[in-house]
């Protein structure tokens, strides 16, 4: 309950944010997209020509992969370990600190924070799972 409370004081926030910046990158891929295309000259590594279409896929593809801000869809790939993570829900827009744990025949479930229920039980439809950040760790200061 104390989640749903946090999570609706918190949603229309995190959601500006994130459209925000999907907004930004766009915009970042169309200003690319737009430049590389009226380069007429070739471009060449060495003795061979690049391609501008080549050059902006890459480019694209780099800038794509931020804009997941590091989310791997489950139907890509499982969390391997059984440390806590950040999921994401299909039917929910906050995410939430949880856990994956795999069972004996192979197969798994999301659970949120150390609760036994897992997130289908919960009706929490998990889409997207990312590592959590390196905690804070002041720098230590140098004795004079």
């Amino acid at each position: 309950m104390m989640i749903m409370l946090i999570a609706r004081s918190a949603d229309r926030r995190l959601i500006g944010e994130r459209m925000s910046r999907m907004r930004v990158l766009e915009k970042i891929l169309e200003e690319i997209e737009e430049e590389t295309k009226q380069e007429d000259a070739p471009i060449y590594c060495g003795d061979v020509e690049i391609d501008g279409y080549v050059r902006m896929s890459v480019v694209e593809d780099i800038i794509r992969n931020h804009m997941n801000d590091g989310w791997i869809p489950v139907e890509e790939k499982l969390p391997d370990t059984e440390d806590y993570i950040l999921i994401s829900f299909k039917n929910f827009s906050v995410p939430a600190i949880g856990i994956y744990e795999k069972d004996k025949d192979g197969s798994g479930a999301f659970y949120i924070g150390d609760e036994l229920e897992t997130c289908i039980r919960q009706n929490l439809y998990v889409n997207a799972w990312q590592q959590l950040p390196v905690p804070y760790r002041p720098k230590e200061e140098d004795d004079v």
